[in-house]
């Protein structure tokens, strides 16, 4: 048996390394506001998307293969009283096609390039789905050193391939007529607590059922490889772009 996200992620609200405080900045940047529409992909358990409805009073689709994550999503909203302006569907973003263009498209996922394939694929996809002066907040691990060591790549699970540096994120974004306008380094503190509820819901999950004990240890020392690299093989990049 594998764990699940949902077993994983049982007290995380975000399922990234990204700050409230990055967020709204990012909010800023993307020039919300309560006429924006949002393409959330990948929506998890729609914290980000909660907060800009929230704070800058934008309207919100998100689509989210966890069936739990969606029903979570549109209870939040309900709570928040914002369900007027947010709606989160379970549905696989790798087989939806959209037919209309949203003002703003975010990906916060832990890197494109497993979901589309490669980053480029990701990035004429993204355009596809914005209008001209349309925005995209990405979230995407940059590596900091090439080439990468076997052992590190092995420890952290995803060959090197799957990410970029950021000097070669800049230059993809350039050849798919994105101009970025800002970018926010996590620091080791927000992956602090992005890992803190992971390891809380692990030794739970030990304590309830020992027969998992050997996955959950798998599963805490995946993400301490994950936060040891941090500054040393790897950062995490939050995005804002615009296209032209």
């Amino acid at each position: 048996m594998r764990l699940s996200y949902t077993e994983i992620f049982k007290y995380s609200d975000i399922l990234n390394p990204i700050s409230s405080k990055t967020l709204f900045l990012a909010g800023k940047l993307a020039e919300l506001h309560p006429q924006k529409n949002v393409l959330d992909l990948g929506s998890g358990k729609g914290f980000p998307s909660l907060l800009w409805a929230g704070v800058f009073g934008v309207n919100v689709e998100g689509f989210e293969l966890n069936r739990s994550y969606v029903e979570y999503a549109n209870s939040r909203a309900k709570l928040l009283n914002l369900s007027n302006r947010v709606r989160y569907v379970c549905g696989d973003v790798r087989k939806l096609r959209f037919t209309k263009v949203y003002d703003v498209v975010s990906f916060l996922g832990l890197g494109v390039a497993e979901v589309y394939g490669a980053i480029d694929a990701a990035l004429k996809e993204f355009k596809r789905m914005m209008p001209n002066d349309g925005f995209l907040i990405l979230a995407e691990p940059v590596w900091l050193v090439k080439p990468i060591p076997h052992h590190v790549q092995k420890r952290l699970g995803t060959p090197e391939k799957n990410f970029s540096t950021k000097p070669e994120m800049e230059r993809l974004f350039n050849d798919f007529d994105f101009e970025v306008v800002g970018s926010y380094v996590s620091s080791k503190e927000d992956w602090e607590r992005y890992i803190r509820p992971v390891n809380v819901a692990m030794q739970e999950l030990m304590e309830i059922n020992p027969d998992l004990a050997a996955e959950c240890q798998e599963v805490i020392e995946g993400f301490e490889a994950e936060y040891r690299a941090v500054k040393k093989y790897w950062d995490m990049v939050l995005w804002v772009t615009r296209t032209y």
